[in-house]
């Protein structure tokens, strides 16, 4: 049987993304809040309808798919409820979008500006190569406030916090949270506890440390979270990459 491939590379955190660029390694369908671009020699993607071939792709937020690519493979991760995180998705709508060899090859140049800290925003850079025009905000503005303080804050965000932030009950703010933002609170709630997770192991703590960091239980909850959102564990994702925390 031959050995499951690893991941290697570097990697790098911002505010509302994360990037990636290296040898992918092995990943199985998985599902997540962020939206995900990614560029390659071979690349495939594949939904639970069919498999995709180019040179690159971007997946909406929370579709269940698998993405592999030759070395070199540039990644990158969009919180969709950030500014440009909300231009992409309209533009790109609930559907997998094929990026032409121009657009794989300028997606491949922002990952590796922003993995070593040059350039602009990575998020503003691909919303503007997919055409994604600044738009008027629509979201409530209490769910905007909430979100924002959110990404603030110095600890983790739970649902009673969140329903405390916006004045609301706990199933109240659960309803206005799902038609703002589109997911569950749940999902979303789990999203920013691997992205506050790992950005602990980027600032060098251990995986039990970065897991009570992130708002996790203990280190199995982290890893069984980062499984299903990523297709694979936090050991195989961080154990061979160098992170850079913006």
């Amino acid at each position: 049987m031959s050995k499951a491939a690893k991941w290697r590379g570097a990697a790098r955190i911002g505010p509302w993304w994360a990037a990636f660029l290296g040898a992918a390694g092995d990943n199985g369908f998985h599902s997540h809040h962020a939206i995900q671009a990614f560029a390659g020699p071979h690349a495939l993607l594949a939904d639970a309808s069919a498999e995709h071939h180019g040179q690159g792709f971007v997946a909406p937020a929370n579709m269940s798919h698998r993405a592999t690519a030759a070395f070199p493979s540039s990644f990158l991760y969009v919180d969709p409820d950030s500014a440009p995180g909300q231009r992409i998705a309209r533009a790109i709508g609930e559907r997998i979008n094929v990026l032409s060899p121009a657009q794989a090859a300028e997606l491949a140049a922002i990952v590796k500006t922003s993995i070593a800290d040059e350039g602009a925003d990575p998020a503003e850079r691909l919303a503007s190569l997919l055409g994604a025009a600044e738009i008027a905000p629509t979201r409530d503005a209490r769910i905007g406030a909430a979100l924002a303080a959110f990404h603030d804050s110095e600890a983790p965000l739970d649902a009673r916090a969140l329903a405390c932030t916006l004045n609301l009950s706990q199933s109240r703010a659960a309803h206005l949270f799902r038609d703002e933002v589109g997911v569950p609170i749940r999902s979303f709630l789990l999203w920013s506890k691997l992205r506050r997770a790992i950005t602990g192991i980027a600032q060098g703590l251990s995986l039990t440390d970065a897991a009570h960091y992130g708002g996790f239980a203990d280190s199995a909850h982290f890893s069984r979270t980062c499984v299903r959102m990523f297709g694979a564990s936090p050991l195989t994702i961080t154990g061979a990459m160098k992170f850079d925390e913006a």
